[in-house]
């Protein structure tokens, strides 16, 4: 054999045991606060990373407007579903809604065109009619797939459809502490922890408000402190790794309470001048320039990043798995 084809051989064993190392790797884009009517820059940097999904964690379109009406609601979606770009179609696509696409700001359990919004929700993200969101209010869903031999449970939750309203003084929300006052409301709450027995070794879990944050004035599970101390009560039970993905501030950043990792990812391209914001959880430092997350399943670690629209890294953090 001569040399030339003996390095020809070596070359294809290393290239292909390259490319099977990449794929072995399970990737979930995660974004937020998507305007139809703005270029979204991340979108092609998004698609660079060779993602297998992603999870879109509301405001996925702006289509609210004071009346709660749905007129605009309808046209930010056509835009939308125009725009979008092609490595959509390839990937497995979660998602879950925030106010601007509930279809009324900071909107909560009160908002009376909810059921039409949940229509034209289902009908934009083609919802399977067997799908159980078909057949019950709000657009809360579970998914579990086997990757590298471990079980990970994708939850995404309805923080809009049930919350009670929210207590707000001075342009402040502040704690709504009522016993009755809820964010998931009875349905979810007890769909929620049917799921989160199932068997599995790491758990996503959306939700379109932050959960761990509490130092800043805007929506958080923070405004419902009994309904976040039952929350993290139920999360900090669990032997799965919990990792929390939200969205809606137009700031990302990752925190941490104990086991329990929360990524903001916010915004894809609704960005806002920089202010400086800390968090008693936070690591690192808050992000104010578009965003966009990334987790990374692979055989020994979870990844998470944060990066912008030119895909530098702005936070990152690795979870060893046991």
């Amino acid at each position: 054999m001569s040399k030339m084809k003996r390095l020809f051989i070596v070359l294809s064993i290393f290239l292909y045991f390259d490319i099977k190392s990449e794929q072995e790797t399970f990737k979930i884009g995660l974004g937020s606060c998507n305007d139809q009517n703005y270029f979204t820059k991340a979108w092609k940097s998004i698609g660079n990373e060779d993602i297998n999904a992603f999870f879109f964690l509301g405001d996925n379109v702006y289509g609210d407007i004071p009346s709660g009406e749905l007129t605009l609601l309808e046209m930010a979606y056509q835009r939308f579903n125009k725009n979008m770009p092609d490595w959509f179609r390839e990937v497995e696509i979660y998602a879950i809604w925030d106010d601007h696409d509930y279809g009324l700001n900071d909107g909560g359990a009160n908002y009376r065109y909810k059921f039409e919004s949940q229509t034209m929700f289902k009908d934009f993200w083609r919802i399977d009619d067997s799908d159980p969101r078909m057949f019950r209010n709000g657009v809360y869903f579970s998914d579990i797939k086997e990757i590298h031999n471990l079980k990970v449970l994708f939850i995404g939750l309805d923080t809009r459809f049930f919350r009670s309203e929210l207590t707000k003084k001075d342009g402040i929300y502040l704690a709504n502490e009522e016993n009755e006052a809820t964010v998931l409301g009875e349905e979810q709450w007890l769909w929620f922890k049917e799921q989160i027995i199932k068997p599995h070794d790491i758990l996503i879990l959306g939700s379109s408000i932050q959960v761990l944050a509490t130092g800043h004035r805007f929506e958080k599970w923070a405004n419902f402190p009994l309904e976040r101390e039952k929350l993290l009560s139920a999360l900090d039970e669990l032997d799965a790794q919990v990792i929390l993905v939200s969205g809606d501030r137009h700031r990302g950043g990752i925190y941490r309470q104990n086991k329990l990792i929360e990524i903001t990812a916010s915004s894809l391209n609704r960005s806002i001048p920089y202010s400086y914001e800390s968090d008693k959880l936070l690591l690192g430092n808050t992000h104010t320039q578009n965003n966009y997350g990334l987790i990374e399943l692979a055989d020994e670690s979870i990844k998470i990043s944060l990066k912008n629209e030119k895909m530098d890294v702005l936070e990152y953090i690795e979870i060893p798995l046991k």
